[in-house]
């Protein structure tokens, strides 16, 4: 079997000036992407800081306030960012800096070559996943911050007076004096005489 080779045309100096730009972009690959994780990082940290210090300068210093509900809700939210948080920084430096390995200086040429391939294309899934982490981290603190603005509150606890006729009236308790209760009942004061007043007790909310 004879085998035919030819030789192919000749290079022109287009050809060879993409052909030396592209060896360059190869060999550049890994420190390029690692600098842009540790880029990504820093950013991301920052925003998650800044988004932070809003939430404790400009939102309740608690969140007792809030419902039962409410106040798990946060706890979740916050707790899901910080761990958001977390992996999005360790995929982010590990993008940047790589994990410790060994090295092996008898590798040749060729291995050493895939090897830093591989380890260009890990980088690359990091960084995007550190991204995803990190926008998610963001959302999750964001709307945990804005339940402690806005969420739902329990109602004002109450007084609930039983009238001896059987009726009942419940409201804020303004005062109490020998003649009787006075109640703010959807924004009206309104007294109770001591002789209709068959029992007092008090109530979680006034519907």
């Amino acid at each position: 079997m004879r085998i035919e080779v030819r030789p192919g045309r000749a290079s022109t100096p287009a050809s060879r000036a993409r052909a030396e730009e592209s060896r360059t972009l190869l060999a550049s690959e890994l420190a390029r992407v690692r600098a842009q994780a540790e880029n990504w990082r820093n950013g991301l940290a920052a925003l998650l800081g800044l988004l932070t210090a809003v939430g404790i300068v400009k939102g309740p210093d608690t969140i007792q306030g809030l419902s039962c509900g409410a106040r798990g809700t946060v706890g979740v939210l916050l707790l899901g960012g910080l761990l958001l948080a977390a992996a999005g920084a360790f995929c982010a430096m590990r993008a940047a800096f790589g994990m410790p390995k060994r090295r092996v200086a008898d590798a040749s040429l060729e291995e050493l070559l895939t090897r830093e391939r591989l380890t260009t294309r890990r980088a690359v899934r990091d960084l995007h996943r550190a991204i995803a982490a990190g926008f998610l981290a963001l959302a999750m603190v964001a709307a945990g911050i804005g339940l402690t603005w806005y969420g739902p509150r329990p109602g004002d606890p109450g007084v609930q007076i039983v009238r001896t006729d059987g009726s009942t009236l419940c409201g804020t308790l303004v005062g109490v004096d020998a003649k009787g209760m006075r109640l703010r009942v959807k924004g009206v004061e309104r007294r109770v005489p001591s002789a209709l007043i068959a029992s007092a007790k008090s109530a979680a909310s006034c519907a």
